[in-house]
């Protein structure tokens, strides 16, 4: 695996002559694409919208209610918006394949849209830092390597079915965010589970053979609850440095109710957060160095946590 660069270490100018030298090229050449869907697209919605309009007033005469007409128009709309958005919408899942792959490539991280194996997706249900399900959806999966440590960051989309008393299904979003698997070079020596305060319900613990474990630091000890098999090892990782980090992690992903574990010799976090690495708008030029900037320091974020728990380790 190729090794990511420190991006603890890329200021901005740095950045900048990154993103002209191996980004923007990238992102001009699916520009002209770009250029061509929303051209279509305009050029459908200045067809559909008046036709929308001729039908809702031919309802309108034909069943003598204003009510029909209106009803008719708007579904024509609601047609014609999808028929126009249809275009961009191919072209916007090419740029985002072919954006996100370039940032990637550019820091030595490799990127996979879709259609794969998600990376130690069981342990995190088993380790109860993800819910059960009944349907998932996976995408965006970044992997690379750090220190000679390795990390997955991917997106999960987790719902579970219901049924009402009539039979009709329905579908509820019991997770949708990120996760990060993180593996180090030496194992850890217990397990160590670490979730957000839960208030009343932190009496019924961490989970089988897992005590609480006393942070030193009152400000993380309000935020999180921590349970682990090995007290001193659990503080040592638990440091407030590699708190602080999980904390600004959680604010880079503008996500929320962060939780993570240490197990064997990985770190396993999740983030309740939104669908971050989209291309951007499709109405404005693609060449976006912020967009770009704001895709690196996600990344540069999970190596000060590598960096952080790689650390502790030696101190232990």
């Amino acid at each position: 695996m190729t090794q990511s660069l420190d991006l603890s270490k890329l200021d901005d100018s740095a950045f900048e002559a990154l993103y002209a030298e191996k980004i923007k090229p990238c992102l001009d050449a699916h520009e002209p694409e770009r250029q061509a869907a929303t051209a279509s697209f305009w050029r459908r919605i200045m067809i559909g919208a008046p036709l929308a309009a001729a039908a809702g007033l031919l309802a309108a005469a034909i069943f003598q209610t204003t009510d029909a007409g209106l009803f008719v128009a708007g579904a024509g709309v609601v047609v014609a918006g999808i028929f126009a958005w249809s275009k961009v919408a191919a072209v916007k899942a090419e740029v985002k394949a072919a954006s996100c792959s370039a940032v990637a490539e550019s820091i030595g991280v490799t990127f996979t849209l879709k259609d794969f194996q998600p990376v130690a997706f069981p342990r995190f249900r088993s380790l109860d830092l993800l819910p059960g399900h009944d349907r998932s959806k996976f995408e965006d999966w970044f992997t690379g390597a750090y220190q000679g440590a390795s990390f997955d960051l991917y997106e999960a989309h987790l719902e579970r079915r219901s049924r009402d008393s009539k039979g009709r299904t329905s579908w509820t979003t019991v997770f949708r965010g990120q996760v990060v698997r993180m593996q180090f070079p030496r194992r850890f020596l217990g397990v160590t589970v670490v979730r957000r305060d839960m208030g009343f319900f932190n009496v019924f613990g961490g989970g089988k053979g897992l005590d609480r474990v006393g942070l030193e630091d009152s400000r993380f000890e309000k935020a999180f609850e921590v349970w682990g098999t090995d007290q001193v090892e659990a503080r040592y990782l638990l440091h407030p440095i590699l708190m602080e980090r999980l904390l600004a992690l959680e604010a880079a992903f503008a996500g929320k109710k962060l939780r993570c574990a240490f197990e064997q010799g990985e770190m396993l976090i999740a983030v309740e957060g939104g669908n971050l690495f989209e291309a951007g708008d499709m109405f404005k030029p693609l060449a976006n160095s912020a967009w770009a900037r704001k895709l690196v320091d996600e990344i540069a974020m999970i190596h000060c946590v590598m960096d952080a728990v790689l650390t502790a380790q030696t101190r232990r």
